[in-house]
C-alpha cells in the first residue's frame, strides 16, 4: 500500500489532479485519510488507477477510513 504521513505531499498530488512529475508514473486516483492501527497516527492512503479503491477501506491495519479526494476526469 502506498502511505504517505505528509500532508503536504497530499496536497500535491491533490493539486495536480493524480498526476506525477513522469508520463509514465501511474495516475492516483484516490486518497483516503485514515488512523494506522500501529500507533492510531493519521496517515494518508494513496491508490493508483487498476488498484482496488477499497483496500485501505478493507484493511484491518486501518481504522476510521475516509476518502478525501477523487481524482475529476477530463
Amino acid at each position: 500500500m502506498a502511505t504517505l504521513t505528509n500532508r503536504q505531499s497530499v496536497q500535491e498530488i491533490i493539486d495536480k489532479n493524480g498526476y506525477g512529475e513522469e508520463p509514465w508514473e501511474p495516475r492516483v486516483i484516490m486518497i483516503v485519510e485514515y488512523n494506522n492501527d500501529f500507533n492510531g497516527a493519521l496517515a494518508w492512503g494513496v491508490i493508483f488507477a487498476g488498484e482496488d479503491p477499497l483496500r485501505y477501506h478493507n484493511s484491518p491495519h486501518c481504522r476510521n477510513v475516509r476518502t478525501i479526494w477523487t481524482a475529476s476526469i477530463g
